[in-house]
């Protein structure tokens, strides 16, 4: 099997990639088990490979161990699933990547792929990115974004553990690059996947616009120069990694909502299906009572964003002479929109809100976009 183009956004809550223009996600869960765990975990075969993604188990050797786990759905109830959450993990060498890595190619390959047969993926050009702190880490972003690119340059092997649907995939990646997390979304507003220039871009042409990325950890902060030009220097990209919403999510959970929500993915998924309804109703499984839990969690997410935009004011103050735009992106923007837009509002009016205060389609999938168009202008690849 080849792959021209790979380009995979490594979130803190949902991994998400472009195959050669094929998207898709998988929650960022990964659990090792041990190989008895794993010989019995599932009780029954799969032969559909479209139900794969919701049972995946692997293998695979790191450091000359084999090594088992769960990803995605089928670690998500297990009791170290969302253990990520509670800090900050250097994706250059953290497991969770590589592994979420490995498993997406290996279900694309069972997808895909003509049958057991076809075992090998040779993948041309692979992207990523790395956020703004760890970046920050080093003196040079080139020495941090070259370590992540070298973490994918090469030959891998995995094996798919899942009953019914069992393999080996050997995989090949001949060019791996890494961007720079939310300066990279630029690219997503200013060209589409034709690389054609996009309208919408014209309105940025003549203003400095910060990218504020809301990711489920971190928050990043990227300022372009006017006409969405790549930023000065380093100290235009900043990043909060005080204010994680998965934490704080999970302390409204642990202190208002223990009796109704067994872990913090079970309140994001929640938040994230009922954000935009009039009221976010829990329903009982057994009795059909409904519990409305708009308040509180309305409340929290409130308090959440007064924080953040007071964070983001005072990191980027806007000079007297100039107006920024504000660009929200990442997967957390859909959730926070309302309470930001109200907060706006109540500061400056709805005027400068809607001037400056832009929340674009498809915000959680920018940074992935906006690899998805360098990549295909450095490959010379447009997809169908």
């Amino acid at each position: 099997m080849d792959i021209k183009c790979q380009n995979v956004d490594f979130g803190n809550s949902i991994f998400q990639t472009l195959v050669d223009g094929y998207y898709f996600e998988i929650p960022t869960n990964v659990v090792e088990i041990t190989k008895d765990k794993a010989d019995g975990h599932f009780p029954s075969s799969l032969h559909d490979p479209q139900f794969l993604l919701q049972s995946l188990l692997i293998s695979t050797t790191i450091d000359g161990v084999e090594k088992y786990y769960l990803v995605g759905d089928s670690a998500e109830k297990q009791v170290l699933g969302n253990i990520h959450i509670n800090k900050l993990h250097d994706k250059t060498e953290s497991e969770i990547p590589y592994v979420m890595f490995l498993t997406s190619v290996a279900y694309y390959n069972v997808l895909k792929g003509n049958g057991k047969e076809d075992r090998r993926v040779n993948i041309n050009y692979f992207s990523t990115m790395l956020p703004i702190w760890l970046l920050k880490k080093t003196n040079k972003f080139s020495e941090m974004q070259n370590k992540m690119a070298s973490r994918f340059e090469g030959e891998h092997q995995v094996t798919i553990l899942t009953p019914g649907l069992e393999r080996v995939v050997t995989i090949y990646v001949e060019t791996s690059k890494c961007r720079i997390e939310s300066e990279v979304a630029r690219w997503a507003i200013k060209k589409d996947f034709d690389l054609q220039d996009r309208e919408e871009a014209n309105s940025f042409q003549n203003f400095e616009t910060l990218i504020v990325d809301l990711g489920g950890g971190t928050v990043d902060l990227a300022l372009l120069q006017a006409g969405l030009q790549a930023p000065k220097s380093r100290e235009s990209l900043n990043c909060f990694a005080d204010i994680s919403y998965l934490k704080h999510i999970e302390k409204l959970r642990s202190e208002k909502l223990l009796e109704y929500f067994d872990d913090v993915r079970s309140l994001e998924e929640f938040i994230i299906n009922n954000i935009e309804k009039t009221k976010m109703e829990q329903r009982d499984g057994n009795s059909g009572k409904k519990v409305d839990l708009t308040e509180q969690i309305h409340e929290s997410l409130r308090e959440y964003t007064q924080i953040l935009i007071t964070k983001i004011e005072n990191t980027f103050p806007s000079p007297k002479d100039k107006i920024y735009k504000y660009v929200y992106i990442g997967g957390i923007a859909r959730i926070l929109k309302r309470f930001i837009q109200e907060l706006i509002d109540t500061r400056y009016g709805v005027e400068i809100r809607e001037e400056n205060h832009l929340f674009l389609p498809d915000t959680r999938k920018l940074n992935l976009y906006g690899l998805e168009i360098i990549s295909r202008h450095e490959t010379n690849v447009v997809f169908a």
